[in-house]
């Protein structure tokens, strides 16, 4: 049976009473499944994310995930699932640009207070980028970039990556190796992606579509 690892129900997200933002959207995703947000700049996509990644809250309606209703924690318990459940990637990177490759990968480890035992260089071996492990962020490709922020988002083996328009600054080739990095990480890794982006011709990688338009959801599988 297929367990949902993200809830989504009758969410609503408003402004300083504004119109809603996001107006009663109701959606599922499974473990491991690939999910896509997709709609016009302003339809809602970042907005939803960072809901889902608990850095805002929901006007009303619930939002679980693996099965913790995230409108019932305190800020701390919020950061909690951020560190040990989230991953993210964010269009422009955040990479600390005068950090090695290596350092920025290893980066979360001073968040959790884990130990290296070797992950950090076999996260470098499976995105690819050994060879650029000693190279200061500010002299690698945008690609290249993209794939250290995928690398940094894996390295507490989080059970969810949201990424936020991942190839919006991405030429045809790169935006392609980075779709298979994503595909990467859900064979092998065992992760549930959520990835919000403008462009549908990325649907053909994702397992789940959602589309936002005028603060609805329309689930397409």
């Amino acid at each position: 049976m297929s367990v949902h690892v993200i809830e989504i129900k009758d969410l609503v997200k408003k402004y300083n009473g504004r119109s809603a933002v996001l107006d009663g959207i109701t959606f599922f995703v499974d473990e491991g499944e690939f999910a896509m947000i997709y709609g016009r700049s302003g339809c809602g996509k970042t907005t939803l994310l960072n809901i889902l990644g608990g850095l805002d809250r929901p006007t009303s309606g619930s939002v679980a995930i693996d099965g913790e209703r995230l409108e019932e924690l305190s800020e701390d318990l919020l950061a909690k699932i951020r560190l040990e459940k989230i991953g993210v990637v964010f269009q422009d990177f955040n990479l600390l640009m005068d950090l090695t490759v290596t350092e920025n990968v290893a980066l979360p480890l001073r968040f959790s207070k884990k130990k290296d035992d070797g992950r950090v260089n076999a996260l470098l071996e499976k995105f690819d980028i050994r060879h650029i492990a000693n190279e200061t962020a500010n002299k690698i490709s945008g690609g290249e970039a993209q794939r250290v922020a995928i690398a940094r988002a894996m390295m507490n083996e989080p059970k969810i990556i949201l990424a936020d328009e991942p190839t919006g600054n991405l030429d045809f080739e790169n935006t392609s190796n980075v779709m298979q990095m994503f595909s990467l990480v859900r064979k092998d890794f065992g992760a549930t992606i959520v990835l919000a982006t403008h462009d549908k011709e990325l649907a053909s990688h994702a397992t789940t579509r959602i589309f936002l338009e005028n603060g609805k959801a329309t689930v397409e599988q």
